[in-house]
């Protein structure tokens, strides 16, 4: 046992949660099956309790997630990576065009829900068009930066001591990908 593995507090395996083995490459079929498959066992519905079920959530949460999966995926290892900080600077063209889109999604929204009548919000179709491909676009692209970033996983999992500040940089550079296409997805859905 490492010196400091005796002062932290033993991590909670989200992999054997969901009855899958602690891999960073993994598909989204294979977690949201696992997940299936561990709620019928632990569903209030199906005797289980609420705080088996929430910890099952808890668990699908973290390993689909690409950054949350790498971050615990470390954790597991007790090597702990500091996510905090700042994005690459490979991403900020990336972050500036995020920003403009949604700037220009959140204009569009606002005129159509402050338009008074169908003729206005007929006329407003057409930028509304432009728009959601805009954002269409800007989501494939966060998505090809996604993949990129997890292009590093096959590297971490098969190294026997992973380079964590490396695995550190693409768990945060995951983390604000994640969340500029969840804000996407949600300007594209309102957009609709």
């Amino acid at each position: 046992m490492k010196i400091r593995d005796q002062f932290l507090p033993p991590v909670t395996d989200a992999f054997h949660i969901l009855g899958l083995e602690s891999r960073l490459v993994i598909s989204d079929e294979i977690v949201r099956d696992a997940y299936r498959e561990a709620g019928k066992q632990v569903h209030p519905d199906a005797g289980g309790g609420e705080g088996e079920f929430a910890t099952l959530r808890e668990a699908f949460a973290i390993v689909s997630s690409p950054s949350r999966r790498l971050k615990h995926w470390l954790e597991l290892r007790g090597t702990p990576g500091d996510v905090r900080g700042i994005i690459d600077t490979a991403l900020m063209d990336l972050f500036s065009e995020v920003g403009a889109v949604t700037q220009q999604a959140e204009t569009v929204i606002r005129k159509r829900d402050e338009a008074k009548s169908a003729l206005v919000r007929a006329m407003l179709e057409g930028e509304t068009q432009l728009c959601r491909e805009a954002v269409e676009r800007t989501i494939a692209k966060v998505e090809t930066s996604i993949a990129n970033e997890c292009a590093a996983f096959p590297t971490y999992e098969s190294a026997q001591d992973p380079d964590v500040e490396a695995a550190s940089k693409t768990a945060r550079n995951l983390a604000f990908l994640e969340k500029w296409r969840t804000g996407l997805r949600g300007c594209f859905s309102r957009l609709v």
